[in-house]
């Protein structure tokens, strides 16, 4: 490793960005009430179906993939993080061979999606919060990984920020803050070598 900052930084950074670009595509749009061949029914909680059969709002919601309370695009972005963190280790290592890093990232991918799913058919937990969640997993694995208290920390506000005082778009920008904030905190770290000459 020699005279190298922590590789952190770019996760982190990743992670800040990501969330950024998943604000700035979702300004704008509105939630939806679910597939295009329901609209809302005058009813109380029904829907009316493209040939008028009328639904309740359990059943639309369960067969509608935006039913799942979710920002557009924030589970695309913990994949794309993952998926990102993984080949900047593997670049950075240059010691694993391609079909570890290729077996690491499908495992990987496939296992956030499965506790994605998790959480929403078994939990109930609500889309935005499920990945706060998973992205709050990733960094407590990440801060195992590098024993870095510098990232425990991050994760800590960053589960604060995107879960207990903020929903939704405000949840994402606050998070990501804290993440960029961790990656900036990484950069300006002394480099190894020279913090264990002191």
């Amino acid at each position: 490793m020699g005279n190298e900052r922590p590789r952190y930084w770019f996760p982190l950074a990743l992670l800040g960005f990501a969330q950024l670009v998943v604000v700035a595509l979702s300004v704008g749009t509105s939630p939806s009430g679910g597939w295009f061949a329901y609209a809302p029914n005058p009813g109380p909680g029904l829907y009316q179906g493209l040939y008028g059969v009328e639904m309740s709002r359990e059943t639309v919601e369960a067969v509608s993939v935006i039913g799942m309370g979710r920002l557009d695009n924030w589970l695309f972005a913990v994949l794309a993080v993952y998926l990102g963190t993984v080949l900047f280790y593997a670049f950075r290592t240059r010691t694993m061979r391609w079909w570890k890093v290729a077996l690491i990232a499908v495992g990987g991918l496939a296992a956030i999606l499965l506790a994605d799913l998790v959480g929403f058919w078994e939990f109930e937990i609500e889309g935005d919060a499920r990945s706060a969640i998973l992205l709050t997993l990733g960094l407590v694995a990440l801060a195992w990984l590098d024993r870095s208290v510098l990232v425990l920390v991050v994760a800590a506000a960053f589960v604060l920020c995107s879960v207990v005082l903020a929903q939704g778009q405000l949840a994402l920008v606050l998070s990501s803050l804290v993440a960029l904030a961790g990656a900036f905190a990484a950069l300006l770290s002394r480099p190894k070598a020279a913090a264990e000459e002191t």
